[in-house]
């Protein structure tokens, strides 16, 4: 007897997101003024960050983050590119998924152990 097909699409990422309390100033490489916005942030992974934003930005923007954690005392910088944007009606959720294109091994260092502190600081029991 052929099994049931599943169809919940879940994801297949290569690194678990973590829900994260973060400002991100943003500043378009574009802006000949560096004009930044302040976003905050939704989750963060070691590979990329997703933003929540009334705003959209084209696939491929390359924009200037500097990410503000409750764990790191200087902000982590990094250029990230644009891969998706989100509108999400029911949950109220508009945002910007962005991949790290460029960060130093320093930011890499501090990202890596905001994530750690984050993802092992937070009640799991929440399956949704």
């Amino acid at each position: 007897m052929p099994m049931a097909k599943n169809n919940h699409n879940f994801e297949k990422r290569k690194h678990v997101r973590v829900a994260v309390d973060a400002y991100v100033w943003v500043t378009l490489t574009t802006d000949k003024d560096d004009a930044e916005k302040i976003f905050t942030a939704k989750d963060i992974s070691p590979e990329g960050i997703f933003l929540v934003s009334n705003e959209t930005f084209p696939a491929g923007t390359i924009l200037n983050l500097r990410i503000h954690t409750p764990t790191t005392l200087e902000p982590i910088n990094t250029a990230a590119e644009v891969v998706r944007t989100a509108v999400d009606k029911n949950l109220g959720i508009n945002g910007v998924g962005l991949v790290f294109i460029q960060i130093s091994e320093k930011d890499k260092k501090e990202l890596l152990k905001h994530l750690y502190l984050a993802y092992h600081y937070t009640d799991h029991t929440d399956n949704k």
